[in-house]
Order: C-alpha cells, then sequence, then structure tokens
C-alpha cells in the first residue's frame, strides 16, 4: 500500500471519528422538574463540561437536580471508582433551568474541575484533608475548613477561596488565577509561568517559590516568618512582621511591607527591592 492511500484512510478514519464524537443537540422543553437521587459513597468528585455544581454537606451522598423534564434524562452522572462524574448525553443549546446540587459525606477528599466546569459551596466545606485540583477554563468558589489543604491550579482556570486550615499548599502555573482569603499555621506558595495570586488573611509561616513571569500579590497577607525565593522576571508583594529571608535572582521585582529582621541569601543579576508602606 503506498503513501497516498495510507494518508486517505487515515483521513477517512479521522473524519468519521470526528462526526461520531459530534452530540445531537436539544433544547428544553420549560417544564422544570426536580429529582433527588441517592447514589454510592464517593471521595471525589470531578466536574468538566459546562456544569455549575453546588456543594453541600450531608450524612447520605445524593444528587439534586433541578432541569427542563426532558434534559433530566440526557444528565448522566455515576460513581466508578469511589469517583462522581457528570457528563451531557446531548448537547444542550436552550434551556429553562438547569440547577445541580450535590450533597458529599466526610468521605470526600479530592474536588477536580476541568473544561469550563464550576464548583461552588454557600456554607463552609469541613474535611480533615482536601486536594482541590482546577484545569482548563473552570471556575471554583468555594469555601473550606480542612486541616491539610492543597490546591493545584493550571491553564486558564480561576479560583476564589476562604480557607482556614493548618498546612496549605497552593501550585499555580500557565496562566491560572487564585483569589483567596486564607488564615493557616503554614501556607507554601509555588508559582510559575503566567500564575497570578492574590491572598489576604494571617498565617504564622510563608514560603513562596515564584518563577517565570509569575504574581504573587500578599501585601494584605500577615505572615510572621517568610522564606522568599524569585527569579526571572517574577513580581511579589509580600507583608512579614518578624523574618524576612529573601533569595533573588533574575530580573524579580520585590515589595515588602511592614518591618521585619531581613536575610538577604541571594540578590543577584538585575534583581529589584523595594520597601513599601501599607
Amino acid at each position: 500500500m503506498n503513501k497516498k492511500n495510507i494518508f486517505l484512510i487515515a483521513l477517512i478514519l479521522t473524519t468519521c471519528f470526528s462526526f461520531s464524537q459530534k452530540k445531537e443537540k436539544i433544547k428544553g422543553n420549560k417544564n422544570v422538574i426536580i429529582n433527588e437521587y441517592a447514589i454510592n459513597t464517593f471521595n471525589r468528585i470531578v466536574v468538566g463540561e459546562k456544569f455549575k455544581i453546588e456543594l453541600l454537606e450531608g450524612s447520605k451522598p445524593s444528587v439534586f437536580i433541578e432541569a427542563d423534564e426532558n434534559l433530566h434524562d440526557v444528565i448522566d452522572f455515576r460513581v466508578s471508582d469511589s469517583t462522581l462524574s457528570f457528563q451531557t448525553l446531548k448537547r444542550i443549546t436552550s434551556k429553562k433551568k438547569l440547577n445541580i446540587k450535590i450533597t458529599y459525606t466526610s468521605e470526600l477528599n479530592f474536588i477536580e474541575t476541568m473544561d469550563n466546569g464550576e464548583v461552588t459551596s454557600s456554607t463552609s466545606i469541613n474535611l480533615t484533608e482536601l486536594l482541590l485540583k482546577n484545569t482548563g477554563s473552570s471556575r471554583a468558589y468555594l469555601n473550606i475548613r480542612s486541616d491539610l489543604f492543597k490546591h493545584i491550579n493550571s491553564q486558564n482556570a480561576k479560583v476564589e477561596l476562604n480557607v482556614n486550615t493548618k498546612n496549605a499548599t497552593l501550585e499555580l502555573d500557565e496562566n491560572s488565577k487564585l483569589e483567596a482569603l486564607i488564615n493557616a499555621e503554614n501556607l507554601q506558595v509555588d508559582l510559575f509561568e503566567r500564575a497570578s495570586a492574590r491572598i489576604d488573611g494571617n498565617v504564622d509561616t510563608l514560603k513562596i517559590n515564584a518563577d517565570n513571569t509569575s504574581n504573587y500579590k500578599g501585601k494584605n497577607l500577615t505572615a510572621k516568618i517568610c522564606e522568599l525565593k524569585c527569579s526571572l522576571n517574577s513580581d511579589v508583594h509580600i507583608q512579614a512582621i518578624d523574618e524576612l529571608k529573601i533569595y533573588a535572582t533574575g530580573n524579580c521585582e520585590v515589595y515588602i511591607y511592614g518591618n521585619p529582621a531581613i536575610k538577604i541569601d541571594a540578590f543577584t543579576d538585575t534583581s529589584k527591592l523595594f520597601k513599601k508602606e501599607l
């Protein structure tokens, strides 16, 4: 078989696959009904596509759907390997209403959003440990109370958080954005590429690693003790009370608020240091 025939076969298969992937369209019939479904226990939630889901704490896991009557059958959700996920079987082009609420239990420890998915909570999510991961152009607006909290944010995801915890770790890269109010004993912040974080609150110890063209705005986050490592073209605004240790390279800019004792481990290349008033 020559290269031309192989190419044609590959093109036909690709075209057929593309058409098979397209979902049939559906319009809501404007007759809104409510259903609540009991589901198996899960410890992970994955929210993708264009789903907007609200989280509620409860003793038994369930899914609540308020939507046009004919849309209920095209919203597919299931628990597999302790993961609750959602997908649409048809592409919803119009609707009168589509509200989805998930009742979670203390088993939950992992929330993930992707694509254009969105997850919210109007009340505090109280868990011993929680990992929040956001990718794509997804959104999350959450109130969290946890002993151990980790947040991974990448691509174009945007997140707003209110967090009370003992230990928190934030990892942001690509073009992701975070706005947060955090009260914690220990906070670790890692920023890469074009990631941006604005954080308010109070912590005992703060460690920041800022790289590439990332931006950290933390002048309203009060830290007793802080360690900062920044490089390349990163931009850091920081408030330290007692101690501040700095390792700066490249063309990074550091803006210091407060009057801490400052120790400079490295200050090379064209790095800049500014002292600012609140």
